[in-house]
């Protein structure tokens, strides 16, 4: 695979920035703080994608999203690189932002998009992984704190590529690791889960017991709250009909027995305010025949004593007349006379008068009397035929419910007795049926809390039995397990005496080779022992790596990445990236090394120094030379 174009959109200090690359050695140089990292993590991202951590990560110096994302354009963070791989040429585009991410590969000479199953670029490049990219074609300054355990770190890569032709496993921790998931699947209280697992079946299953005793139960109340409702519901017989709108009635009897009562009460006194009446009149009309009969007697006597008293008057004055011997004087005395019987008569006639208008008044009030007592007749007609009407109609409704034969207050207490008592008895049976249906109801409602509660029983029942198959499924793969790691252990501690006979010889050779290149034929064999030592063979003398100085032990790790590079991505050499990877290299070293990775398809060579330029024009190696 061959790098041919980097185009940066916004990623860390690079805004809109195309850098051109060409085959063989491209030195990218810049000072410190220049964009020399920043250009080597893009073309990882790239090639492998930017993850955004979370939690305790996120913010720290391992967190590469947030590093280079740029806050201003944060939607533009990514870019494009092309690629050459097997005379074809391929464009990589991608986005980083995490609320945008996407990534495509299209092929430049048709336009047409490939579908990368899974995403990742190893289906188009087979063997290339993050894992394999870091540790073999992208090479930094070794982080040696010290010989002793930059020795330890190289020590161990190559035991685990000698067993493993992968820097991720690693043989001693894999040991390790066997005897802690050993100590791990030991630890698995399965006994203890299976019995709560099968307590909690039992229970279920007896549950399951109690839901079909539930559920016939159930049945049975609904039948029977449905029969009952049917019987609330069921149209009334005739008579039953009757007898309710009979009760229905009875306090409109009642009121009319009420009324009864007050009309016959008013009836009687009607009656006797009538016999009254007539008896007062009758004496009336004895007192009025007793008047007129004593006006008759008085007018008859009248009569007798006028005659007698102008009899005497005319005597009178005659006998005044003698007396007196005068004309004047008889006069006065006839005149006297006169005035005497005239008034006499007045008297008479004003006691003749007080008679008649005595009789007047009395023949009046006799007339009025008269009227009150037909009017009172005519009342009391009318109320005893009210009563009458009033009488039928409750003894009417009062013969069905007693055999009385005569309305009175005893009668109407015992009707309102024996109506009250078939209306307690209907109500008595209609809440007898109401309760019925109330507990039936109360039952249902139980039961049927009960069985939602158990709802879930049958699932949790299948639950728990999926659950003991499967931990008993477990503890038997657990015991195999057991027995594989065992066996492991010893095939692993086995095996280490025997990696000269598989590919720890293959690697030797590779490692070898580079290493007599890079040390300018000073050490051209490398060896590692049974017990995974690694050793230089100089002048017939084993060499322990640890009593190497710092800048060999580094061309150890570089001739290691150079040989498992070459035997994992043979089929397709990758471009070599190096940043700042000669620190620790002697001016020898630098031109040995730039001879070596001369040989390779392509080199990007990030540096921050000048010298590797001057030696590469020294030995007039070419270059592309990008500046940042």
């Amino acid at each position: 695979m061959l790098i041919t174009r980097l185009y940066i959109d916004y990623f860390g200090k690079f805004t809109g920035r195309e850098f051109i690359l060409k085959p063989g050695i491209n030195i990218i140089h810049g000072e410190n703080e220049a964009g020399k990292s920043t250009l080597h993590t893009f073309i990882r991202g790239m090639l492998f994608g930017i993850e955004r951590l979370r939690g305790r990560g996120a913010a720290t110096k391992d967190d590469v999203y947030t590093r280079y994302l740029p806050w201003d354009y944060p939607g533009a963070y990514g870019g494009q690189m092309d690629i050459r791989v097997k005379d074809k040429e391929y464009r990589l585009k991608r986005s980083f932002h995490a609320n945008d991410k996407y990534f495509t590969v299209t092929e430049l000479a048709t336009g047409r998009e490939l579908k990368l199953k899974e995403g990742h670029i190893s289906e188009l490049i087979p063997g290339l992984t993050e894992s394999a990219y870091r540790n073999t074609v992208s090479i930094e300054q070794l982080r040696a704190e010290t010989d002793a355990e930059l020795a330890s770190h190289v020590r161990n890569y190559i035991a685990n590529l000698s067993i493993a032709k992968h820097r991720e496993v690693n043989v001693a921790k894999a040991i390790e690791y066997l005897k802690e998931q050993k100590k791990a699947l030991e630890s698995v209280p399965y006994a203890r889960q299976l019995g709560e697992l099968a307590a909690a079946i039992e229970k279920c299953e007896e549950n399951e017991k109690k839901i079909d005793h539930l559920t016939a139960s159930l049945k049975e109340l609904e039948e029977k709250e449905k029969s009952l409702k049917e019987q609330l519901n069921r149209p009334k017989s005739p008579e039953s009909q009757r007898e309710e709108e009979l009760i229905a009635q009875l306090p409109a009897i009642i009121e009319k027995y009420k009324l009864y009562r007050d009309l016959s009460r008013q009836y009687s006194q009607a009656a006797a305010q009538a016999d009254e009446l007539e008896r007062s009149l009758a004496r009336l009309r004895q007192h009025i025949k007793e008047m007129e009969n004593r006006q008759k007697a008085y007018k008859e006597g009248l009569k007798k004593k006028g005659i007698i008293y102008a009899a005497a008057g005319i005597a009178a004055a005659v006998l005044g007349a003698v007396l007196m011997k005068s004309a004047a004087a008889g006069a006065v005395i006839l005149i006297a006379a006169a005035i005497a019987v005239t008034a006499l008569y007045a008297l008479s006639g004003r006691k003749n008068a007080e008679y008649k208008e005595e009789a007047l008044k009395a023949g009046m009030t006799l007339e009025n009397g008269e009227k009150q007592y037909d009017e009172l007749v005519g009342r009391k007609k009318e109320l005893e035929d009210r009563c009458d009407e009033l009488n039928d109609a409750i003894m009417t409704y009062m013969q069905e419910f007693t055999e009385e034969d005569e309305l009175t207050p005893e009668a109407v207490e015992r009707l309102k007795e024996t109506a009250a008592e078939r209306k307690r008895a209907s109500e008595s049976m209609k809440a007898e049926l109401n309760e019925k249906l109330r507990r039936y109801s109360f039952q249902i409602g139980t039961i049927s809390h009960e069985l939602k509660l158990l709802e879930n029983n049958e699932t949790e029942l299948i639950r728990n039995k999926e659950q003991y198959e499967y931990i008993m499924r477990r503890k038997r793969e657990n015991d195999i397990e057991l027995e594989a790691i065992n066996l492991a252990i010893c095939t692993i501690q086995e095996l280490a005496a025997e990696i000269h006979d598989s590919f720890g010889l293959q690697l030797n050779k590779a490692v070898s080779d580079i290493i007599d290149t890079v040390t300018n034929h000073k050490y051209n064999d490398l060896k590692v022992d049974e017990k995974l030592n690694i050793k230089l063979i100089w002048k017939n003398r084993d060499i322990v790596l640890d009593r190497l100085s710092a800048g060999t032990i580094d061309q150890v790790y570089f001739a290691l990445r150079m040989a498992v590079c070459d035997m994992l991505l043979g089929d397709e050499p990758m471009p070599l990236i190096l940043d700042d990877s000669f620190a620790l290299y002697d001016d020898s070293r630098v031109k040995a090394v730039l001879t070596e990775i001369a040989k390779r398809g392509q080199v990007l060579l990030f540096t921050c120094q000048t010298r590797e330029k001057e030696f590469l024009d020294e030995l007039k190696i070419q270059y592309n030379h990008i500046e940042l």
